[in-house]
C-alpha cells in the first residue's frame, strides 16, 4: 500500500503537482520512509496502530497556539496509577492493565511539542494557576487580586484526553513470559503467542477562558504484534520522558497509546490550524501601535482587524462566560516585524480609540493544510 502511494508521489512531482508542498504529517517506517498522512487517517489507526506510531510533523514557522494539557481522565475499565521517581526512572504500581495517567499526559504533550504549532504549559505551570483560581473562587482573598478562572497563563485552550478503553494484550495465545523483564511486563508486555492490545481514547478542546468544549474526537487504535525498534521513528527514551517511554514504546499497548495519540493531535492541528491569527495590542506610542504577532504570524503590509471587547456576558445558572459583544475599531497595517512583534499604524481613524488589550484578527486567510491522497 505504501509503495503504491510513493509511485503516485513521484508521478505528481514529475508532473509539476501539490507534492512540493510540506505535508501536515508523514507516517514513517524503516521499510516505506516517509509517506504523508490523508485528511482521515482514523480508520488506519483503527485497523492497524502500527503504521502510525512514528510521525514526522510537517516544516511550520506561524504563530503557536497557547494550550494547556489537563490531567488525563480514565474512564476504563482498568486501574491507573501515575509514575514517579528520580532521574526519570518509573516506579511501577499494579500489573500491565493498569493505565498510566501522567504518563500519556507526557505523551501528549511530547507530541503537541513537536508539531511546532502550540507553547505547550508544563503540568507543575497549569497546577498552580489552577490551585491559586480556585482560592480566589473560594472568597478566601480579595476579588481584585484573585486570579480569574479561566485565564490559564494566557493559555487559548486546554487539552484533555479521555481514556474509554485500555485493553493490554487481548486475544491470542496465553504462553510463558519467557526471558521478558519485569519492567516490560508492568508496562503491559507479551504474554506470548500474538498479542493484541485495543485502546481507545476522546481528545476534548476546551475554550480556557470560558471552559466550554469546543471539540470533541474518538480515536481508536488496535496493534496485533510489537515492533521494538522506534529509532528514526519521532519518539526517543530521553528528555523529559525519562525511562518511562523507553519501555512503554516497546509493547503493543504502549504503542497503541501513541499511535492514537498521534492521529488525536492530527485532528486538534485540523480544528485548529486553518483559524485566522489573532493577536492583542500591547502598547501604544508614537502614533503606532505594538501588537504580539511577530515573525512567521504576520508580514509588513498584512492588515488587520481591531475590535474592543465590551461587557462579559455570564450565565447567572452556571457562572460561565457567555462571551461579550465586540465593536469594530478599525483596520491596522503592520509597517515591521519584529521576532515576537510588530508595528502597526491606524487606517483611517486615531490611535485613541485604541487600549491595551483589544484584539486584533488578520483579515488574510491560513495557509491551507496539506493532506497526502488516502491509503487505498
Amino acid at each position: 500500500m505504501f509503495k503504491h502511494i510513493s509511485v503516485l508521489l513521484i508521478l505528481l512531482a514529475l508532473a509539476g503537482g501539490v507534492v512540493q508542498a510540506d505535508f501536515l504529517a508523514y507516517a514513517v517506517t524503516k521499510k516505506d520512509g516517509e509517506v504523508p498522512l490523508p485528511e482521515d487517517p482514523g480508520a488506519i489507526v483503527k485497523k492497524n496502530a502500527k503504521k502510525l506510531v512514528g510521525v514526522r510533523w510537517g516544516d511550520y514557522a506561524g504563530k503557536k497556539i497557547r494550550v494547556g494539557v489537563m490531567e488525563a481522565d480514565n474512564q476504563s475499565g482498568a486501574g491507573s496509577y501515575h509514575y514517579s521517581g528520580p532521574g526519570g526512572e518509573a516506579h511501577y504500581e499494579g500489573g500491565y492493565e493498569q493505565v498510566p495517567i501522567n504518563g500519556i499526559d507526557a505523551l501528549l504533550t511530547d507530541v503537541l511539542t513537536k508539531t511546532g504549532r502550540f507553547r505547550v504549559l508544563t503540568r507543575t505551570e497549569l497546577n498552580e494557576v489552577l490551585d491559586e483560581q480556585d482560592l480566589g473562587d473560594s472568597g478566601r482573598v480579595a476579588k481584585p487580586s484573585a486570579a480569574k478562572i479561566g485565564q490559564v497563563l494566557g493559555a487559548e485552550y486546554l487539552i484533555q484526553v479521555v481514556v474509554n478503553s485500555y485493553e493490554a494484550n487481548v486475544g491470542g495465545k496465553k504462553g510463558g513470559l519467557g526471558g521478558v523483564s519485569r519492567k516490560l511486563r508492568a508496562f503491559g508486555g507479551i504474554k506470548g503467542g500474538k498479542n493484541k492490545s485495543y485502546v481507545q481514547l476522546t481528545f476534548k478542546l476546551i475554550d480556557a477562558e470560558t471552559t466550554e468544549i469546543l471539540a470533541s474526537q474518538v480515536v481508536e487504535g488496535t496493534i496485533t504484534e510489537m515492533s521494538m525498534d522506534l529509532s528514526g521513528m519521532g519518539w526517543g527514551a530521553g528528555g523529559a520522558l525519562g525511562g518511562f517511554l523507553g519501555g512503554y514504546a516497546k509493547t503493543p499497548i504502549g504503542q497503541a497509546v501513541m499511535a492514537t495519540i498521534n492521529v488525536g493531535v492530527f485532528e486538534l492541528v485540523k480544528q485548529l490550524g486553518n483559524l485566522p491569527m489573532t493577536g492583542s495590542v500591547v502598547k501604544i506610542e508614537d502614533g503606532r501601535v505594538i501588537i504580539n504577532l511577530g515573525d512567521g504570524a504576520v508580514e509588513s503590509g498584512d492588515e488587520l482587524r481591531a475590535v474592543s471587547q465590551g461587557e462579559d456576558f455570564v450565565d447567572p445558572e452556571t457562572g460561565l462566560s457567555l462571551g461579550a459583544e465586540e465593536e469594530e475599531i478599525g483596520t491596522l497595517k503592520v509597517t515591521e516585524v519584529k521576532e515576537k512583534y510588530c508595528y502597526a499604524v491606524p487606517v483611517g481613524f486615531e490611535t485613541s480609540r485604541l487600549s491595551r488589550g483589544d484584539k486584533v484578527r488578520s483579515t488574510k486567510a491560513a495557509a491551507p493544510l496539506e493532506y497526502g491522497p488516502d491509503w487505498n
